[in-house]
C-alpha cells in the first residue's frame, strides 16, 4: 500500500512554496490543507488580486489557478471579495481553468456571493463574458440554495429583457433560464429566438443564440440542463485527472519537436512547448488565449 505524505507536517512557507513549483500536479491533500490553514489566506487572496500574478511565466503561473481554487475550499465570507477578483482577471486573461469552473465554485460559497456577483452583471462596462460568468455562478448557486431562487432569476431575466443591453448578454441570459426551465420566460424566449431567426437571415455572419425549437424543446424536457452549473471543480485534484494531463503535456511536446515551424511564444503566461495543451480533449490551434496554452485555459 502506497503511503500518503503527511501535509500537516508542512511549515506555512514551504506549503505556498508549493504552490509555485508543482505546476498542475500539486495533490489534493496538499490543496486542503493549505485551504484549513488561516495564516494562509491573506497571502491566497494577494495571489489571486495581483494582476502581475495573472501575467507571470510557467511554472509559478499555476499559483493563482490554484490560488482561486483553495479560496473556494475555505467558502468563508472574507474569500468573496478575492473571488470576484479571480473571476475578472481570469476573464481578463482568458485563463479558463478558473473561468470555465467559476460557476461551480461560486455555488459552493453560496448566497454570501450574491451581492458582489449581482454587481458584476450589472456592470455595463465589463465585458459580455465576465458578466455572464456572474449570471451563470448566481444561477448555480441559486441550483444549490432554492431559497435565493427569486433574486438570481429576477437579475438574469433583468439582463435578458432589457432591450438597450448587449446582444449577446442577452443570448447568453436567455440560455440559462432555457437551461432551468423558467417557465415564466417562455414567450420572451419564444419571441427573442425569432429575431435571432429574422436576424441571421438578414446576415449570414450574424451569431445567433438559439432558434425557436431549441426553446421549444427545452420546455417539452423535464430535466433542466445543469452540468455547466454543477461541475465537481475538485477534480482538477484528481490523480487520475492529473495523469490524464502530464500524457497530454507529453504528446504535444512530441507533436511540437516534429513541428519546425512552432515558435515559442513570450509573454503574458505563454509557455515552453512542455507543458503547452488544454484541458479539454479538443485542442485549438491558436496561441491568443483560445488556444491550448495551459495559460489560457
Amino acid at each position: 500500500m502506497q503511503l500518503r505524505f503527511d501535509y500537516t507536517s508542512l511549515a506555512d512557507e514551504q506549503l505556498i512554496e508549493m504552490l509555485f513549483w508543482a505546476e498542475d500536479r500539486l495533490p489534493l491533500e496538499a490543496a486542503q490543507e493549505i485551504a484549513r490553514r488561516d495564516s494562509l489566506a491573506d497571502y491566497l487572496r494577494q495571489v489571486v488580486t495581483d494582476k502581475p500574478n495573472w501575467l507571470t511565466e510557467l511554472p509559478e503561473w499555476w499559483a493563482v489557478v490554484h490560488a482561486t481554487y483553495i479560496l473556494a475550499m475555505r467558502g468563508t465570507d472574507e474569500e468573496v471579495s478575492p473571488m470576484l477578483s479571480a473571476l475578472r482577471w481570469a476573464d481578463a486573461f482568458d485563463c479558463d481553468w478558473v473561468t470555465e469552473l467559476m460557476p461551480s465554485m461560486f455555488g459552493d460559497l453560496g448566497p454570501i456571493a450574491l451581492a458582489g456577483l449581482t454587481a458584476v452583471a450589472r456592470d455595463v462596462t465589463a465585458g459580455w463574458s465576465v458578466r455572464d460568468i456572474a449570471l451563470k455562478s448566481m444561477a448555480a448557486i441559486a441550483f444549490k440554495h432554492p431559497d435565493s431562487n427569486d433574486h438570481v432569476f429576477r437579475i438574469i431575466g433583468e439582463r435578458f429583457m432589457d432591450e438597450e443591453e448587449d446582444r449577446v448578454l442577452r443570448q447568453l441570459a436567455g440560455q440559462i433560464l432555457l437551461d432551468f426551465r423558467r417557465v415564466e420566460y417562455r414567450l420572451a424566449l419564444l419571441s427573442f429566438a425569432r429575431e435571432e431567426l429574422h436576424l441571421r437571415s438578414e446576415d449570414a455572419w450574424y451569431m445567433a443564440g438559439f432558434g425557436p425549437e431549441e426553446v421549444e424543446w427545452s420546455f417539452r424536457s423535464d430535466e433542466p440542463e445543469l452540468w455547466h452549473y454543477t461541475e465537481d471543480w475538485t477534480k482538477f485534484y484528481d490523480p487520475a485527472e492529473i495523469q490524464r494531463r502530464q500524457k497530454r503535456w507529453a504528446r504535444e511536446r512530441l507533436g511540437n519537436r516534429k513541428n519546425s515551424t512552432f515558435k515559442i511564444p513570450s509573454g503574458g503566461g505563454h509557455v515552453l512547448p512542455l507543458i503547452r495543451g488544454s484541458k479539454r480533449d479538443e485542442p485549438n490551434s491558436s496561441s491568443d488565449g483560445s488556444g491550448d496554452d495551459p495559460t489560457s485555459e
